[in-house]
């Protein structure tokens, strides 16, 4: 009864590997996340915690900046009214503070947070 159970986690283990290099990443990204052995690094966002854990705002800052950098890269131009969507890294409801991830995935298609409530379109969001 054992040895099914632990030839089916074997079999888990042997795959999980291929499994994780797999993982569907952003080609601006696979530069900083692939080693030098061409295999994807998953400890470059992820540091030594579990892979399944959402990445620590801190790691973004370590190449995008702090969260007012990223506010400021993408500061609306003075007197653009309407025309011009809201600063999504300075939101007037949550400011700075919203993390990186609620819109922002490595793994899946990104999704505008804000849009839970208006219809933002950010036509230059990296997808």
């Amino acid at each position: 009864m054992l040895k099914p159970l632990y030839t089916l986690l074997l079999g888990c283990m042997l795959i999980l590997p291929i499994t994780a290099n797999s993982m569907n990443i952003k080609d601006y990204h696979k530069d900083v996340m692939t080693g030098t052995n061409g295999k994807v690094d998953c400890t470059a966002c992820h540091g030594d915690l579990k892979r399944k854990s959402i990445p620590d705002a801190a790691v973004c800052a370590n190449c995008h900046g702090s969260p007012q950098d990223v506010a400021k890269l993408t500061k609306r131009p003075e007197g653009a009214g309407h025309s011009v969507e809201p600063n999504p890294h300075d939101s007037l409801h949550y400011g700075t503070d919203l993390p990186c991830t609620y819109c922002h995935q490595e793994h899946k298609e990104s999704k505008v947070y804000c849009n839970q409530c208006h219809e933002f379109t950010y036509p230059k969001m990296k997808r």
